[in-house]
């Protein structure tokens, strides 16, 4: 069972589907993705209160949980190392609380490659994704 996690709500994974590197059998146990943009007060002379604002660069923020048997097969598809593999769409859709479908794509790429094995018989990794984009509601 999948959990997404979109900008800080949460879904059941019931009501989601997720393709990437062309495909939907991939076993995710999470993904988790937002986007922040920085903030910068300005004031004006002699105001002691913040009288306008400027916006910074905008930072994308990506994590994807897989079961062994799906990165392994990645592993596999890339000779091994994940980390030669450009940057992929992974497309969340999923319905709302509201009952409307909602279509994000997230442009992303593996930033870490491992594993983590723990007493669990059920061997999952969570990856740090570098995240270029993501688009809200396409």
């Amino acid at each position: 069972m999948a959990t997404i996690n979109r900008n800080g709500k949460s879904y059941g994974s019931a009501d989601v589907s997720i393709a990437l590197l062309g495909s939907i059998d991939y076993e995710i146990t999470k993904l988790e993705y937002s986007v922040e943009q920085g903030h910068t007060a300005n004031y004006s002379a002699g105001s002691a209160d913040p009288t306008s604002y400027s916006m910074g660069k905008k930072e994308y923020k990506c994590s994807l949980g897989l079961r062994m048997k799906s990165f392994v097969a990645i592993e596999r598809a890339a000779g091994g190392d994940l980390l030669s593999i450009k940057p992929f769409p992974i497309t969340v859709v999923y319905t709302d609380e509201n009952n409307e479908i909602v279509t994000d794509v997230i442009t992303a790429k593996f930033a870490d490659q491992g594993r983590s094995v723990g007493e669990e018989s059920d061997l999952k990794k969570d990856f740090t994704m570098f995240c270029l984009n993501i688009d809200f509601n396409v």
